[in-house]
């Protein structure tokens, strides 16, 4: 029988106690974090004071493509859909997103799950996320 990993909720709050911090000092706009299960489904989704709601549909997007594509939001962007001359629609799954910031959360080299935030430049919203890896212990 096969065994299947995902995140837990244990481990979706190290991660947002992580990231929420980088917050404090208020060099950074308000964010969304979402983490999925491997699956996709929500396991945490949350946003700092101040962030809009809009943002939680993007960390949404973005964690839940991470997870169902097994790679990084950049990396599906760049490396599937551009390079093979693609559009989102051939998946034929609404949910799925290009924008940067989505990373795939892999244990034992198994895709458990999906981190994102939403509200900076993709790049650090991608960086805030990486964060969220290494409280976890997967980065």
């Amino acid at each position: 029988m096969f065994e299947t990993k995902s995140i837990g909720l244990e481990e979706a709050l190290k991660a947002k106690e992580a990231i929420f911090a980088e917050f404090a000092d208020g060099t950074d706009n308000p964010g969304a974090l979402c983490i999925t299960d491997a699956h996709g489904a929500e396991v945490l989704c949350a946003r700092v004071d101040g962030a809009p709601a809009r943002m939680l549909g993007r960390a949404r997007a973005k964690a839940y493509t991470a997870a169902r594509i097994g790679m990084n939001t950049v990396d599906f962007r760049d490396n599937v859909v551009k390079a093979n001359a693609r559009t989102l629609n051939d998946w034929g799954d609404p949910k799925l997103t290009t924008l940067q910031g989505g990373l795939a959360i892999v244990s034992g080299g198994q895709v458990v799950g999906g981190i994102a935030m939403s509200g900076n430049s993709t790049i650090r919203d991608e960086a805030l996320a990486r964060i969220g890896l290494e409280a976890m212990g997967v980065a």
